[in-house]
């Protein structure tokens, strides 16, 4: 791992890109590079003679490197650490500079209300998590809330469920509340939306339906119109469904084996509407277990990671000739 950071050294360092084209560059929002920025010191841009953020490809190499961490589970502190251990340059977080106001870094509070979440909803006191998750949100963008409480916390639970440590119910309570506040996320933090349409969706009997949300999430706060139909979707009679809301892109999610007959389905009704702009488009953990799939399933496999799919169906979507997502 360090001695790939240590290959991105050369990349030229020559500041010259602004923030919104390194967003569109690594799929990282602009407002995570500017958290990232202020509370751990990484990117450390350069600034133009008007003050703007100035980056370089080498900049724009580490960030990509570090979002792949996050998504693979690392702490984003953790990421940057290693960053600045392989050699690389970075600056002193400004919440933690001697002439500083005492106040905890960014981290350690995502850190400690991630603890105190999970303590509230294993004890039951689903108020408690609701004040806190509240609280959060007031103070993180969506992706970082995603990356950093979300996702954590499922695969806590997760793992706790495959031990035998947690029952089947109480495994269902907390998926159920992060399901709730993830739907509240899409009407309280919906930006305009300037780009293409997508319909999200779980295939027929797919009743795993987080990961999706979650990529329904990251795609609005890029500028896209996201029709979000939700798990387990019957199929029939939805092609004049499709033509009417006309996407971009139909996205589907599959977890497991059996429910790939969904998929074949639903690539039946999409792929004679490809006259009308549609695309098919899918994801899924299945895909991960057994990659030969992707060649024998119809549709663009978008990828194993929420930024990946969301970098890849703007990718798409261009392709398409659709609204461009700025």
């Amino acid at each position: 791992m360090t001695e790939q950071l240590r290959r991105l050294a050369i990349y030229p360092d020559q500041p010259r890109l602004n923030i919104k084209a390194v967003m569109q560059q690594t799929g990282v929002h602009v407002s995570t590079l500017r958290v990232w920025e202020q509370r751990y010191g990484f990117p450390a841009p350069q600034r133009s003679a008007q003050g703007h953020r100035l980056y370089s490809e080498r900049d724009v190499e580490l960030i990509r490197w570090l979002r792949e961490q996050v998504d693979q589970g690392m702490t984003i502190r953790r990421a940057i650490e290693l960053v600045r251990e392989s050699g690389h340059p970075t600056t002193a977080p400004a919440a933690v500079q001697p002439s500083a106001a005492p106040t905890a870094p960014g981290d350690a509070r995502l850190t400690a209300a991630r603890t105190s979440l999970l303590a509230a909803l294993l004890s039951l006191d689903i108020r408690q998590a609701h004040l806190i998750t509240s609280t959060l949100a007031t103070l993180f963008p969506v992706d970082v809330l995603l990356a950093e409480l979300f996702q954590p916390i499922l695969a806590d639970i997760g793992e706790r469920w495959m031990l035998g440590t947690l029952s089947v119910a109480e495994e269902h309570m907390i998926s159920a509340f992060v399901r709730q506040r993830l739907l509240a996320l899409f009407e309280t933090r919906a930006p305009f939306a300037r780009g293409p349409r997508a319909v999200c969706l779980c295939v027929p009997g797919e009743r795993h339906e987080l990961g999706m949300l979650m990529f329904a999430l990251l795609l609005q706060q890029r500028g896209w119109e996201v029709l979000y139909l939700g798990q387990n979707v019957a199929l029939a009679g939805s092609a004049p469904f499709f033509v009417r809301s006309a996407p971009a892109l139909v996205v589907a999610s599959v977890t497991l084996a059996e429910h790939l007959p969904g998929l074949i389905e639903l690539a039946r009704i999409v792929e004679p509407l490809q006259d009308h702009g549609l695309m098919l488009a899918y994801s899924g953990r299945i895909f991960e277990i057994h990659p030969e799939l992707r060649r024998r399933m119809p549709g663009v496999y978008l990828g194993a990671t929420l930024h990946e799919g969301v970098q890849h169906a703007q990718t798409l979507a261009e392709q398409l000739g659709a609204n461009r997502v700025v």
